[in-house]
This record gives structure tokens, C-alpha cells and sequence, in this order.
């Protein structure tokens, strides 16, 4: 979300006074240089940092496992599906919204399994007629919740191998699935893992069920670096984040009946890399898929500053109204990739614009 700046400066030269406190940057060129500029600012001179308006558009992926063990847990997704999508509702976000399973990546090996294309279920509506859920939902899909519910209940009949991590990435790069616009490149991607295992991506057929030190398995940060490529993210300035519902200790874990569960800790990396929500399987759904909306909500609004900000100056503005500095509902600045998170009901909505002020540091 960088923006383009205007700078308002007071230039100085130790035989001239000050001409115009609003003069603009000055750029000196000489026979074979560079342009060369320079910011001198007054204590008192603030930088202003043009408003940008939110995009508001954010592409979800579910990545379901669909073995034996999850029906359960798939009607706790759907049932509990109002919680999640009200914060996006109410900001006015442009949603889009496709679902996949942990064995989509059976494709890779055998294309004609059509198992990457993004899943589609039936309901019926409110006259009794059976409709088929488009794979894609966004804000105007008819009966939203009731095409979810259809989408996002995949059965129980995969595969055992499960494989969230290369079935998100055989689903993002099907071609069918891209001609439906989905991911779109200007959006936030917010992928969500549902499992009571662990992901086992290997380049072969076989399982490498249980075997965490194989140096077969694919690294968590292979498909940080994938998604990063997709999205056209850098460390310090991504546009998607993976977050997981799973189980992650052993109290969880022998409560849902142990047996082939585990400790999800290869799911754990990937979320933590892309700073996304970890949630138990064990713990209220509802209030889980609330906190994954907000964290993808935060993301997706993460305001970058084209200038570090010296310390106690910084402003910042949502539609010309000033925002405190707070974690719950109001703004925080990271300075480890210089920008602003928003938070609670400062959150902006899509359209807002956001703009700041403050004393750069050092000299431009």
C-alpha cells in the first residue's frame, strides 16, 4: 500500500535565510551526475504522507481436510460461518471466498483427478429447489451462508496422506481455477488449514506419514517463498498469510480420541512465518474464525511508510479523524518493516482513506 509523498521542507544555507517554509524538496543536476536531493528539515517541520484508500479485497482459501476423522470438524466451520464472515460485512471488504482439500495435491501426480479445481456443494434454497453453490462466493452470492456450508463440507473420504500445503499450492496454480479470478493480484490472500493432522508434501506418491526429519519433506519456507512469488510479496511487505485450525498439544489431541492425530507443528511453522492465526481444533470455533477475520483484516490494511518516523511524531488518520495510538482499538507502528497496523473498531473500512504525518529521520 505504498504511496507516492510530498514533502514539505525548510531548506537551509549558512549565507541565505529562509526562503518559503513550504518550499518543496530541492533536486540539484549537474553534467554527469545523478539527480541529487536533499531534505533539510526544521524540528518543526512535519512530512506528510499522502492518503491512500484502502483496497478492500481479500481472497480466501480453505484448504479442508477431508479424511476420516473431520466431519466434526467441518460442521464446526460451517456451522460457526457467521462469525467469521460479519467483519468483513461490515467493513464493506470485497471478499471472494473458494475451498480446496488436503488432497488436491493428487493432481500433480495424475492431472485427470480434477481434485484441484476449487470444491463446489448443493443446497437447497428457500423454495425447495436444489441449487449448486458457485465456486467462488462473494458478497452477492444468493444464500451465502447456505453456499458455504455446501462448499466447505467435503466429506470424509480422502485420502489419508494428507497434504494441506501442496494442495494450496496445486490449487492456486490450477489454470481453471485462475480463470475464475481467483487469486486476483491486487488482493489480500488469507489461506485457512482445517486438520487433526500434519501436512507431509513430499515430490512423490508415497507417504511419508510421521517422518519429521526426512529431508524429503518440503520446507514450511518453500511455501512462504511460493506464495510470496504469487502475491508479489517481499519479507517486509506481504499480502497473504496462512492460518491454521488444528491440534497443538497433546491434551487436544487425546481428547479428540489420539489414534492417527497429531500435533500439527509443521502447520504451526508456516502460520507463524506468515503471521497468521494458529487455533485449536479443541477450542470454541466461533471465536477462533472471528480472530482469523480480524488478523486477516489487520493484514490486508497494514499501512507502509515510505520514511522511518522519528520517535513521538507520528499522526495518523482515518477520513481526516485522528486515530490513538492503541492495540485494541486503534493503531501500532512496527518498526522492524515501518508500518501501521490498525485495530478494533479503528480497523478502516474499504474505501477509507489513511493518511499520516510525522518527522522523518535522517536525511533523504
Amino acid at each position: 500500500m505504498k504511496n507516492r509523498t510530498t514533502h514539505t521542507n525548510v531548506l537551509y544555507r549558512s549565507a541565505l535565510s529562509i526562503m518559503a517554509a513550504g518550499l518543496l524538496g530541492l533536486s540539484l543536476v549537474g553534467c554527469g551526475q545523478k539527480d541529487a536531493s536533499f531534505d533539510l528539515l526544521a524540528e518543526s517541520t512535519s512530512f506528510n504522507q499522502s492518503a491512500a484508500e484502502v483496497n478492500g479485497k481479500i481472497d480466501i482459501l480453505w484448504v479442508i481436510d477431508n479424511s476420516g476423522s473431520m466431519a466434526t470438524s467441518q460442521q464446526a466451520v460451517a456451522d460457526n460461518f457467521s462469525r467469521f464472515i460479519e467483519k468483513f460485512q461490515a467493513n464493506g471488504f470485497d471478499f471472494q471466498i473458494a475451498v480446496t482439500t488436503s488432497d488436491a495435491y493428487k493432481d500433480v501426480f495424475n492431472p485427470s483427478l480434477l481434485k484441484s479445481r476449487y470444491s463446489t456443494g448443493t443446497y437447497t434454497d428457500g423454495l425447495g429447489a436444489t441449487v449448486t453453490a458457485p465456486a467462488i462466493l462473494t458478497p452477492t452470492t444468493p444464500d451465502l451462508e447456505l453456499a458455504f456450508k455446501a462448499n466447505i463440507l467435503r466429506g470424509i473420504n480422502g485420502s489419508g496422506d494428507e497434504r494441506a500445503f501442496q494442495s494450496l499450492k496445486a490449487a492456486l496454480a490450477n489454470t481453471d481455477n485462475q480463470a475464475l479470478g481467483f487469486p486476483r493480484a491486487e488482493a489480500h490472500l488469507s489461506v485457512i488449514i482445517v486438520s487433526d493432522e500434519d501436512d507431509f508434501s513430499w515430490d512423490e506418491t508415497g507417504s511419508l506419514d510421521n517422518m519429521y526429519s526426512d529431508p524429503r519433506l518440503h520446507t514450511a519456507q518453500s511455501y512462504v517463498d511460493f506464495l510470496d512469488g504469487l502475491t508479489g510479496s517481499t519479507a517486509s511487505n506481504r499480502h497473504h498469510s496462512v492460518n491454521t485450525i488444528a491440534i497443538f498439544d497433546e491434551t487436544c489431541r487425546t481428547g479428540l480420541g489420539g489414534g492417527v492425530r497429531k500435533i500439527a507443528d509443521r502447520y504451526r511453522a508456516l502460520t507463524e512465518l506468515t503471521g497468521g492465526i494458529l487455533g485449536s481444533l479443541c477450542d470454541d470455533f466461533g471465536t477462533t474464525l472471528s480472530s482469523i477475520s480480524s488478523r486477516t483484516i489487520e493484514l490486508s490494511t497494514r499501512f507502509y511508510l515510505d520514511r522511518v518516523p522519528a520517535a513521538g511524531t507520528l499522526r495518523v488518520y482515518v477520513n481526516g479523524t485522528e486515530v490513538p495510538a492503541d492495540s485494541t482499538n486503534g493503531y501500532t507502528y512496527d518498526a522492524t518493516n515501518n508500518s501501521i497496523s490498525f485495530y478494533g473498531t479503528a480497523v478502516p473500512a474499504a474505501g477509507a482513506q489513511i493518511s499520516v504525518t510525522y518527522d522523518p529521520t535522517g536525511l533523504r
